[in-house]
């Protein structure tokens, strides 16, 4: 029940993030894969999705400016992102910090 709970709560909170941010996309959970200019990341859901990184992508560890060499396998990460030409997610912003 706590889990089900957990999981209502959290969809909800990314329904309303999602709709105070114009229609960009949050992808939240633990990084998989770092490199060739994209991220995988295995969501809260155990779905892997994969975002696109740009030069643009800014980057931030606790609200200061980062770098993306400093993003490792396994760390936390919420991405706001919105979807290209191509239908695919391209991050505008990626904040991250440890596995805990």
């Amino acid at each position: 029940m706590k889990k089900k709970l957990t999981a209502a709560i959290m969809s909800m909170a990314c329904a309303a993030a999602l709709l105070a941010h114009g229609g960009a996309e949050h992808v939240m959970g633990l990084v998989k894969a770092i490199g060739g200019g994209s991220v995988t990341v295995e969501t809260v859901k155990h779905e892997m999705v994969i975002v696109l990184l740009t030069p643009k992508t800014e980057v931030l560890r606790s609200n200061v400016k980062s770098d993306l060499k400093l993003v490792k396998v396994g760390d936390r990460v919420v991405i706001h992102a919105t979807r290209n030409k191509a239908g695919k997610l391209e991050a505008s912003e990626l904040e991250f910090g440890p596995q805990k």
